[in-house]
Formats: structure tokens, sequence, C-alpha cells
């Protein structure tokens, strides 16, 4: 026997080589095992680094929060100090609680003594506790700047680093999941899409060597690995029976060229048909496959242009895909088509012709509603937001939305109504029952923005259809303004604009309600009617601005004194009035003898120098079936006997 250059004995087939097992396998694990590494190393450090610029950005934005608001905080509390207002400065500490850096505040007076303290302070010993400290003063009509104090506010870091730390450890261990699960899902897909019929037609061709009988691999796929096991087989298959392999070929190809449900057709390089099959005569409008050949497809373009186009391309690249254009059929009827081929080395052209004018028209009416949809949902100015009825979670939100918590379209859509709406499930439950009491079609929440600022928000919410899924659409409207105006107009109508105590109108419902509360528990009740003595001589003195500091001054410290479920209002000119719950009469006059006692000690500070004032008080209980009216005139006669026994007295009824 000869051998050829290859060292093989002729007549004998070539040595095969043994496949080894799991080869396919071994490829992907070394492509996992050299890619994971990489991705995971570049995950954490884009999530470092972006962890890092966001805490620096966070933290200064925190600092800046801070003094802002300690400087506009101090624009308010200089009137307050001025007057010892004490429940308003008290009020107006209250709102760091808006900002969940800020701990604590302290005012000190102009001596730098400790006036007034608000929630957590250094000397709690709060770890990285922060300060910003700030002067009070008050500018006088001259110019002038009278010292009156220092502000310190103290904020922490520690509640931003936290969280922060807790969004960079889910933010890790979620992007690590993913790229775990998408290398899992690769591995998986692989090998079941590439690995299993490579094994088939692996043991095929180890069949065919072995046995010498063609033995087809028994795999059927649409893919490009079905696509080159059905090439094997047909291989098989013509080596058996080459004569009746062509046979059938032929056969199936005429049958599949003829019965295809898309245009196959055949053109030079001028654009004359030289076969084509009978959808395509059908799609132009002929009536019959024979007078379709020789016709110049040039004739059927309505814009002859993109015959050039589409020339061009093919020139360029041997291929077309997906190209639209309009034809005009025989009868003058025009038609979007799309059109797919290859460029063959003879220079004609192998095409695929589809009629999708329904489609065009379909994409049309779909580029029209989504052009409907922006319009209404994307470009309208009010806050709109699509969420889950049974987790919350927020699917869409309109860039409205976005704008108004502050939020980017990627944040809101991972982010459930519970993180916006700062409402207890408790609370959320009472609105509820309140605005179906009340046959609104709207809630009210209070919703909190990315700055951590709490916006008053009415929301109109209903259900809405998105394929199979029951969504929740709601319209959200900022009423914060409506709210404080609203707070600002109730405080206006009850209370006393000079002294801050309740106005006599409020007095009495309050006292009203107190009532029947008393009688219907048979309770103990109580009023004192409190007259300044001589207060007509401090106004003819010195003037009504220092008698209105001295009405000022007086109704603070009463109001100080007084529970909170008590009553203090004033009555009109320097007459007061509290109503006392859960008070008997010998209560009451301890109360009054301390009332009086404290205006007679307290010293007051006017522009005419320090000024002293005394008070004579009646003193009335709940005797029987009393009217708020009888209990009013009770405690003016006892009033009327402690200024005849000399003022600066007590007297009861």
């Amino acid at each position: 026997m000869t051998t050829d250059n290859r060292g093989t004995e002729k007549g004998r087939s070539p040595e095969r080589r043994p496949l080894e097992e799991g080869g396919a396998r071994s490829l992907i694990f070394k492509v996992l095992f050299r890619t994971l590494p990489l991705l995971l190393a570049a995950a954490l450090l884009l999530m470092l680094l972006t962890w890092h610029f966001t805490r620096r950005d966070l933290l200064a934005e925190i600092d800046t929060d801070v003094g802002v608001f300690a400087t506009v905080t101090c624009r308010v509390l200089d009137g307050l100090l001025w007057n010892y207002q004490t429940e308003e400065m008290v009020s107006a500490l209250a709102s760091i609680s808006s900002h969940s850096a800020m701990l604590g505040a302290e005012i000190y007076d102009e001596d730098g003594k400790l006036f007034l303290s608000y929630g957590l302070t250094p000397s709690d010993h709060v770890d990285g506790i922060l300060t910003v400290w700030r002067d009070i003063y008050r500018r006088q009509p001259d110019g002038s700047r009278t010292d009156m104090g220092r502000l310190a506010i103290h904020y922490t870091h520690a509640f931003a680093e936290e969280r922060l730390k807790l969004d960079l450890l889910r933010h890790m261990g979620l992007i690590t999941f993913i790229i775990l699960f998408t290398l899992a899902v690769a591995a998986y897909v692989f090998n079941k899409t590439v690995n299993r019929p490579l094994k088939v037609l692996r043991d095929s061709i180890r069949t065919t060597a072995e046995t010498g009988r063609p033995t087809e691999a028994e795999w059927r796929s649409d893919d490009e690995i079905g696509e080159v096991i059905q090439a094997h087989n047909d291989m098989l298959g013509r080596l058996a029976d080459r004569d009746a392999v062509l046979a059938d070929s032929e056969q199936r190809y005429r049958q599949l060229f003829e019965n295809a449900l898309v245009g196959i057709y055949m053109t030079n390089s001028n654009g004359i048909i030289l076969e084509a099959n009978r959808t395509m005569a059908d799609i132009l409008g002929y009536e019959s496959l024979d007078t379709l050949p020789k016709i110049d497809v040039l004739s059927h373009y309505i814009n002859p242009d993109d015959r050039v186009r589409l020339w061009t391309t093919l020139r360029e690249h041997g291929e077309i895909s997906r190209f639209r254009t309009r034809l005009r059929k025989v009868d003058g009827g025009i038609i979007w088509t799309e059109l797919s081929g290859r460029l063959n080395p003879d220079s004609t052209f192998n095409g695929i012709l589809q009629d999708i004018t329904d489609q065009v028209a379909a994409e049309r009416a779909m580029e029209e509603r989504d052009e409907l949809y922006r319009a209404f949902f994307e470009e309208n100015k009010a806050a709109m937001i699509l969420h889950d009825p049974l987790d919350l979670s927020i699917q869409f939100a309109n860039p409205a939305a976005c704008r108004f918590y502050g939020y980017s379209n990627e944040e809101m859509t991972t982010m459930t109504m519970r993180e916006v709406d700062c409402m207890t499930d408790a609370q959320v439950y009472l609105e509820l029952k309140e605005a179906a009491k009340e046959r609104r079609n709207y809630f009210k929440h209070v919703h909190t923005l990315k700055d951590g600022t709490r916006r008053h928000v009415e929301v109109f919410t209903g259900p809405v259809s998105l394929g199979r899924r029951q969504l929740h659409y709601s319209i959200v409207h900022d009423v914060t303004d409506k709210r404080r105006l609203e707070a600002r107009l109730q405080r206006m109508a009850t209370r006393d604009q000079l002294t801050g105590s309740y106005n006599r109108h409020a007095f009495f419902h309050r006292a009203k309600n107190e009532l029947a509360r008393a009688r219907r528990f048979s309770h103990p009740l109580s009023v004192l009617m409190c007259d300044l003595d001589y207060f007509k001589e401090i106004n003819d003195t010195y003037g009504h601005a220092v008698g209105d500091e001295v009405l000022r001054a007086f109704a603070l410290r009463c109001r100080a004194d007084f529970r909170q479920n008590d009553v203090f209002a004033r009555l009109g000119g320097e007459e007061f009035a509290a109503l006392l719950v859960e008070t008997d009469a010998e209560q009451a006059m301890a109360v009054a003898e301390r009332i009086r006692a404290m205006a007679e000690a307290m010293v007051i500070p006017s522009e005419a120098g320090d000024l002293t004032v005394t008070v004579s008080i009646g003193v009335a209980a709940l005797n029987g079936e009393d009217s708020i009216k009888d209990l009013l005139k009770r405690a003016d006669e006892a009033l009327y006997e402690a200024k005849k026994a000399g003022r600066n007295a007590v007297a009861g009824r």
C-alpha cells in the first residue's frame, strides 16, 4: 500500500482521536472563572467610587442644610426671645424633626447661660455629634444691633452614613446576585443549546466511524447548530443515495419556493425579474405567474431613489435586510413592502419581499397612541404615579413626579409608596375612613421628598388595567401652602393676636365642650376671672406700647403655669379668664393664689424700665346646673369682691 503526504495509508480511514467527554462544559467553566472575578471587581470598584462621591456630597449637603436652618431659625427666635415667648420658641425649635440629621438645639442668653434646650445635646453623649452656632440679635430702629444670645444646632452624620452603608451592601449583594444569576443562566443555556446537540452530533459521527453505516443525529432545532446537524444528516443521506436525495431536495425546494407565504424572486443587475414565485405575483397584483418574469421592477418603485439606495447597500455589504420601500401594484394601489436578500457572485440578486402595509398602519397607530401617552402622562405638569396595590411598588412615574420628589425615574421605579408616604398604617387607615365618611374622591397624605422635606399632598387614586395587571393610578397635588394657610387662619380665628392666648370666641367654644364633659362624668370644673390692677394708669403713664408688653408678659407666664388641658383666654382689655378642668373650688383657690403671687413677684422689663403689676382674681366652681355664663358671672362677682378688698387679692364664690 502507498501512503499520502500525511502518512495515512490509502484505502484506510484516517486515525481519529477520541473525543473528550465534557469538552464544551470545561470551555464554559473556563469562561466563567475568567469572567466572574473581573465582573465582580469592576462592579465593586464602581460601587465604592459611587459611594465615596455620594457620601461626600450628602455630608456636605447636610452641613449646608443645618447652617441654613440655623440662620433662618435665628431670624424667628429674635422676636420670640425678645418677648420671652417660650412656647413659640419650643414650636420653632421643633421643626428640626423635619431633618433626620438634626438631633437638638440649645438657646443661650446674652450672658452665655442656657435658656432653652430641645432634643439631644452634647450632654447626652451622642457619638459623632456636630454643632453649628449662630448669634441671635435684634436690629433696633436706629440700626444698632442688640445681642440677645446664641443658638446651637446639634446634628450628626451618623444616620446618613449608616444609610449609605446599607445602600452599598444592598447594591453589592444585588449586583453580585445579578452577575451570578446571569452567568448561571448563560451556562445553563449554553449546555442546553450547544453542548447537548454537539454531543448528539459527536455520537453520530463516532457511530458512523465505528460501524461504517451512516447514522443520523437525532436532533431537531431551528438554530445554527440545528442547521449543522441537519446538514450532517443530509450529507449522510446524499452519500447513501445521491440521486434520490437530489431529486427529493429539488422537489422540497420547489414546494418551499412555490408555497412560501413571502414573495421570493431573483433579478439581474438591471432589475429584470428572472424568476419568482406565486406569492410575488400576488403581492404586485399580477393575475398570472407567466407575466411576471422579464418585468422591470423599477417600474413598481414609488420613489426611484429607493432602488439606488438598495443597490448601493448591496454593492457595499453584499446583502440587505428589512429594507422598507413603497411599491405600486399593477392596478395602481400603493403598498408598503419589506425586502431582504443577498447579492450573488454573478451580480444577480435573490430577494424576499413581504407586504407590510397593515404592519406599517399598526405601527403608525402605535406611534399615535405613544404620542398621546406622552402628552397625557409624561408631559403632564401634575405628578402622576402608577403603583402595584399588592406590594405598593412604583411601576411608572412621570417627569413631573420625579421633579416633585427629587428622584430620578430609575430611583422612583425601585421604590414603594411606603418610602414616600411618611404616614403610619394606622394613620392611612383613619384617612381612608375619613375620606369615605366625607365622600371625598381624594386622600390627604404627607409625603417625604428625597431631601427629607415633608409635604402635605392630596392624592386622587383609581384603578387602571395594564395588560393583565391591575395597577393604581394616582395624581398627586402639593397642598402644603394650603394646609399652612388653613393652620394660620385657624390660629388667627382662635388666638388673641397680642398675647397668644385663646380669644373670647375660642374660650366659650372650649368651655362649652368641657362643661358638657364635666356634667356627663360628674367631674369638677372651675373658672378664674383675672384683672390687672391699675392697668389704666400704666397705659396713661407709659403709653400703650408698654401696656401691651405688660399684657404679653403676664399672659405668657400664666400660660406656662396652667396645664395643657386648661383653657386660658383674654376676654378683653386687661381682663383674662381661665377654665380649670378636673379642679374643685379648693384647688382652684390654690391655683389663683399661685397666679396672684407669681404676678406680684414678676418683674417686666420694658422701654420705661422694670415694671411690676398685681392682679385681682375671682374664683367660681361648677355648682349644679350652672352654665358658662353663670360661672363667669359668679367669678366676676368674686373678682369685684377681691378689688373691693384692696386689690392684689383672691376671692371665691
